[in-house]
């Protein structure tokens, strides 16, 4: 690796891969389970925002003079594209579509709780929260809006004021109801197939959003 990039830099890419891997995911089993052609939604969506990530290694793509612009921009690429997606394919296919996705998100979440199982430490809510973050995709980690509330030892409990999703959905015309529903089905599946004795419960309180790993 690079001696610009360091751990936390491909921490993060991977999970920019992950995002994309989603992404890929969602359009193959549309395009299967449904029997149908969307390339000309997957066309636009690359158009108008942006193609994938090469298949390379990220020190082979990342612009080592502006490390942290450069993983910014694909996280805005990714999430934005993604969105597009979702919101047009739901558009044409309704719930056929829609529940194509969901289950999608699910079956993406349980392959990384069993990873998370066997790689990490998933016995009590602080642990299966760290390992959460080490999939799924929230930002870049200077952003720091989760605000952890409660940090018992079976429960914890944190809150965010500002997303950081929601604008690439809006910008797309997407739904942010929807975008909160397929992140709640995602963390909730990862949660409970990390560890079964724990559970995800997500809600917004006055515009803030709360989340909670307890018994």
């Amino acid at each position: 690796m690079s001696r610009f990039l360091g751990p936390i830099h491909q921490w993060l890419f991977n999970k920019i891969r992950s995002s994309e891997e989603l992404e890929l995911k969602i359009i193959e089993n549309i395009q299967t389970k449904l029997d149908v052609n969307i390339d000309d939604i997957v066309s636009t969506s690359r158009t108008k925002i942006a193609e994938p990530i090469e298949n390379k290694e990220l020190e082979e793509l990342v612009d080592t003079d502006n490390i942290h612009g450069w993983l910014q921009e694909k996280i805005t690429l990714v999430e934005t594209r993604q969105a597009y997606i979702i919101k047009n394919i739901v558009d044409r296919f309704e719930d056929k579509g829609l529940n194509v996705i969901k289950e999608t998100y699910k079956e993406q979440a349980i392959k990384s709780a069993e990873d998370a199982k066997l790689n990490s430490d998933v016995s009590n809510p602080a642990a299966i929260y760290k390992s959460l973050n080490n999939y799924i995709l929230d930002g870049m980690p200077c952003d720091n809006v989760n605000n952890i509330t409660v940090n018992a030892e079976d429960r914890l409990e944190w809150k965010v004021a500002r997303c950081l999703h929601k604008g690439y959905w809006e910008k797309v015309g997407a739904s942010t109801e929807l975008l909160y529903e397929l992140r709640k089905i995602w963390i909730e599946n990862f949660v409970k197939n990390a560890n079964e004795n724990y559970r995800y419960e997500f809600k917004i309180e006055d515009g803030i959003m709360v989340h909670e790993i307890k018994r």
